[in-house]
Protein backbone atom coordinates (compact mmCIF):
# COMPACT_ATOMS: atom_id res chain seq x y z
CA UNK A 1 0.00 0.00 0.00
CA UNK A 2 3.31 2.41 0.33
CA UNK A 3 3.62 2.45 -3.24
CA UNK A 4 0.02 3.44 -3.77
CA UNK A 5 0.22 5.98 -1.46
CA UNK A 6 3.38 7.34 -3.23
CA UNK A 7 1.52 7.70 -6.34
CA UNK A 8 -1.41 9.63 -4.91
CA UNK A 9 1.00 12.21 -3.35
CA UNK A 10 2.53 12.49 -6.76
CA UNK A 11 -0.68 13.09 -8.79
CA UNK A 12 -1.07 15.88 -6.05
CA UNK A 13 1.98 17.53 -6.79
CA UNK A 14 1.66 17.11 -10.84
CA UNK A 15 -1.65 18.75 -10.02
CA UNK A 16 -0.95 21.22 -8.12
CA UNK A 17 1.86 22.51 -10.46
CA UNK A 18 -1.05 22.26 -13.30
CA UNK A 19 -3.03 24.42 -11.45
CA UNK A 20 -0.16 27.19 -10.44
CA UNK A 21 0.04 26.93 -14.61
CA UNK A 22 -3.06 27.43 -15.17
CA UNK A 23 -3.13 30.31 -12.98
CA UNK A 24 0.09 32.26 -14.31
CA UNK A 25 -1.60 31.24 -17.79
CA UNK A 26 -4.64 32.78 -17.04
CA UNK A 27 -3.23 35.89 -15.39
CA UNK A 28 -0.64 36.69 -18.74
CA UNK A 29 -3.61 36.52 -20.90
CA UNK A 30 -5.64 38.65 -18.63
CA UNK A 31 -2.31 41.26 -19.25
CA UNK A 32 -2.66 40.49 -22.79
CA UNK A 33 0.97 39.02 -22.35
CA UNK A 34 1.79 36.08 -25.05
CA UNK A 35 2.37 33.00 -23.10
CA UNK A 36 1.93 28.95 -23.57
CA UNK A 37 -1.70 27.46 -23.87
CA UNK A 38 -0.37 24.32 -22.62
CA UNK A 39 -1.77 25.08 -19.47
CA UNK A 40 -4.97 26.03 -20.72
CA UNK A 41 -5.33 23.10 -23.20
CA UNK A 42 -5.32 20.34 -20.67
CA UNK A 43 -6.64 22.12 -17.65
CA UNK A 44 -9.52 19.26 -17.28
CA UNK A 45 -7.14 16.55 -17.10
CA UNK A 46 -4.80 18.36 -14.36
CA UNK A 47 -7.90 19.07 -12.34
CA UNK A 48 -8.75 15.14 -12.83
CA UNK A 49 -5.12 14.32 -11.79
CA UNK A 50 -5.53 16.65 -8.88
CA UNK A 51 -8.98 15.13 -7.65
CA UNK A 52 -8.25 11.56 -7.63
CA UNK A 53 -4.35 12.49 -6.33
CA UNK A 54 -6.52 13.80 -3.22
CA UNK A 55 -9.07 11.35 -3.19
CA UNK A 56 -6.27 8.50 -2.87
CA UNK A 57 -4.77 10.49 0.01
CA UNK A 58 -7.73 9.93 1.76
CA UNK A 59 -8.22 6.56 1.16
CA UNK A 60 -4.35 5.66 1.96
CA UNK A 61 -4.49 8.12 5.66
CA UNK A 62 -7.21 5.70 6.74
CA UNK A 63 -5.50 2.93 6.52
CA UNK A 64 -2.77 4.36 8.65
CA UNK A 65 -5.03 5.14 11.29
Amino acid sequence: MNSLGKLFNWMVVIGMILLIGRLVTVVFLFLDIPFTTFFKDYSLISIIILIIGAIGQQFTKLDKK
